[in-house]
């Protein structure tokens, strides 16, 4: 359901603490990214750091799989959520992630599924027809099925891109964060064994049911 996609930019409108274009599609809506006609009419990357994007996927799947009522990624996400025009539950768990300028999310746990809100700020003034108000919108999907995805799109970039895009951030901005790798990692295997606890539950469950 995830697609990201990041560019190795080392001019354009890049920025020391937001190197890099990012876009994120979630099963064909636009979480991070942009669009303009002067620039070509294509959807781009808006510039953020891609450990700031996957970050806030995994701590809210990390919100959404802890059972209970929560919020937490700023001081009110409740609140906040409701003001963009979010139908949120007063019994959730909520996180609230700003994984790009403009680029709002909120994962809302509800039992064994997920909703996801959305606002894109910079596509809400696209000039662009293709996506002309389809600045934000809200997803419901299994829980299993959105761990799955969230897991597998930070575990190929811990794997692949990681050190590579270090190196890069490295050699363009003169620093990196080659330091924090052991962390995420950590706490990528973390949440994965949470995964594979919960799925196995899940599992459990569904084939009482059946047998019933």
């Amino acid at each position: 359901m995830f697609t990201l996609r990041f560019g190795l930019d080392r001019e354009g409108g890049a920025e020391v603490y937001s190197p890099f274009p990012v876009i994120l599609l979630f099963d064909g809506h636009v979480l991070v990214g942009e669009c303009w006609t002067p620039t070509g009419g294509k959807l781009q990357g808006t510039y953020t750091d891609p450990l700031t994007v996957l970050e806030g996927l995994l701590d809210g799947l990390e919100e959404v799989m802890i059972p209970g009522v929560s919020e937490h990624g700023c001081s009110r996400p409740r609140e906040l959520a409701r003001r963009r025009g979010f139908d949120v539950a007063d019994d959730s768990s909520l996180f609230y992630a700003s994984l790009a300028i403009q680029s709002e999310v909120f994962f809302e746990g509800l039992g064994d599924v997920v909703r996801i809100h959305y606002y894109n700020g910079l596509l809400e003034g696209t000039d662009c027809p293709e996506y002309k108000g389809r600045y934000k919108g809200s997803i419901e999907v299994p829980l299993i099925e959105f761990g799955e995805d969230v897991l597998r799109v930070f575990g190929e970039y811990l794997e692949k891109y990681y050190k590579r895009v270090e190196e890069v951030r490295l050699e363009a901005y003169k620093y990196d964060r080659m330091d924090i790798y052991d962390l995420y990692m950590k706490q990528y295997l973390e949440n994965l064994e949470d995964w594979r606890v919960l799925k196995g539950k899940s599992g459990s469950e569904t084939h009482r049911s059946q047998s019933s």
